[in-house]
C-alpha cells in the first residue's frame, strides 16, 4: 500500500456556534481541528490507507491537541513539527448565510523543507500539496516548492488542490503565477468552479477547463457543489454525479473529496481505466461530509460510502 503524504497547514478552527452571527457579535466559540491538507489525510487514513501529514503547529496546548486527532485517526506524524504558537482561524455563518472570517498566522508558515524525512517517500507514493497557506510568504512557500522538485525527480504522483482564500490573499498576481505552476507539474488537480475561473481568466468552464490542459495538468477535477464532479482528461470532459442529501456544513467537503480519491490512487494503483468510478467514490465522500458539523469529524466512513453508492464493490 502506498502513502499519501499532505503537507500543509494544521490548526485551529475557533467556529462560532450563535446562529447567524457575525464575529463581532459572536460570544460562543468551539475548538475544531482545521487545516485541508491535514483533512485530506484523514480521510485516507480512515478509509484504510496509509497517509502522513507534513507542517508545523505550536509547540503549546493547541498544537497537542491538532498532533493527537492526527494520532487518533491514523495520520503519520514523523514528520510534524511542534514549535511556536498555533495558527487559529475563526470562522461564523452570518444572517445571509456567507462566512465571517479572520484568521491569525502562527508557525504553520515556519515549516521548513530540511525538517522533512524525504526517507520516508517511497516510489509509487502520492504527494497532495493542499494548502491554504502556503503560498503566502514564508518558509513553508520554500519547502512547498522544494518537495515538488523533489518529487517529480522520483517520479511520485503529485496532486494539488489551490485552495483559494479571498480572506488571506493579498498578492493575487503572484497567486496565480504560483498555482499555474503547481498545476503545470500536477498529475491531478482539484479545484472548485470559482478557482478554475480565477487562474484561467475564463468564465466559459469549458474553456477554462481547455486552457488548464493546456498548462500541463493531466487529470483535472472541477467540483461542481449538488451538480457533482467535472473530470477532465486529454481524452474529454464528463460531468460525474454525486448523491442528494440534507447539508448541515459545508466544511472539508473538497478536501474530503481529494482524500477520498487519493485514497482509491493509493490502494489500488492509478488507472484512468477506473477514473470515473474513482470519482464517483470520491464525490459520495464529499457529499457525506456536508452531513455534520466540522471536517475530521464529519468524515464518512468507507462503509457509509458504499452504502449510499447501492453497495458497489470498491
Amino acid at each position: 500500500m502506498n502513502t499519501v503524504h499532505c503537507i500543509g497547514e494544521l490548526l485551529i478552527d475557533w467556529v462560532c456556534e450563535d446562529a447567524s452571527s457575525d464575529l463581532v457579535n459572536g460570544t460562543t466559540f468551539v475548538k475544531k481541528a482545521g487545516g485541508a491538507p491535514a483533512n485530506v489525510a484523514a480521510v485516507v487514513s480512515k478509509h484504510g490507507g496509509r497517509s502522513s501529514f507534513l507542517g508545523q503547529v505550536g509547540a503549546d496546548p493547541f498544537g497537542q491537541f491538532l498532533k493527537q486527532t492526527l494520532v487518533d485517526n491514523g495520520v503519520g506524524v514523523e514528520n510534524l513539527v511542534e514549535q511556536g504558537d498555533t495558527t487559529f482561524a475563526f470562522v461564523s455563518i452570518q444572517a445571509d448565510g456567507e462566512r465571517d472570517f479572520t484568521f491569525r498566522r502562527g508557525s504553520d508558515g515556519d515549516y521548513a523543507f530540511e525538517a522533512i524525512d524525504l526517507t520516508a517517500f517511497k516510489p509509487g507514493d502520492i504527494v497532495h500539496f493542499g494548502s491554504a497557506t502556503a503560498l503566502l510568504d514564508g518558509e513553508l512557500k520554500n519547502a512547498y516548492f522544494k518537495l515538488l522538485q523533489f518529487a517529480k525527480r522520483d517520479g511520485l504522483f503529485v496532486s494539488f488542490d489551490p485552495n483559494y482564500r479571498d480572506a488571506l490573499v493579498t498578492d493575487i498576481d503572484a497567486f496565480k503565477q504560483d498555482s499555474l505552476h503547481f498545476i503545470a507539474e500536477a498529475d491531478f488537480v482539484k479545484l472548485s468552479e470559482e478557482e478554475a475561473q480565477l487562474l484561467t481568466g475564463h468564465d466559459d468552464l469549458d474553456q477554462a477547463v481547455a486552457s488548464l490542459l493546456e498548462t500541463g495538468a493531466s487529470r483535472i477535477a472541477i467540483t461542481l457543489g449538488s451538480r457533482g464532479t467535472l473530470i477532465a482528461t486529454k481524452d474529454g470532459n464528463n460531468v460525474i454525479s454525486s448523491v442528494k442529501i440534507d447539508s448541515v456544513d459545508s466544511t472539508g467537503a473538497g478536501d474530503a473529496f481529494v482524500g477520498a480519491y487519493l485514497y482509491r490512487l493509493a490502494t489500488l494503483g492509478v488507472d484512468d481505466a477506473r477514473l470515473l468510478k474513482d470519482i464517483e467514490y470520491a464525490n459520495v465522500t464529499g457529499a457525506l461530509t456536508c452531513t455534520a458539523y466540522g471536517a475530521i469529524p464529519a468524515i464518512p466512513s468507507q462503509q457509509r460510502v458504499l452504502e449510499a453508492l447501492g453497495g458497489k464493490p470498491v
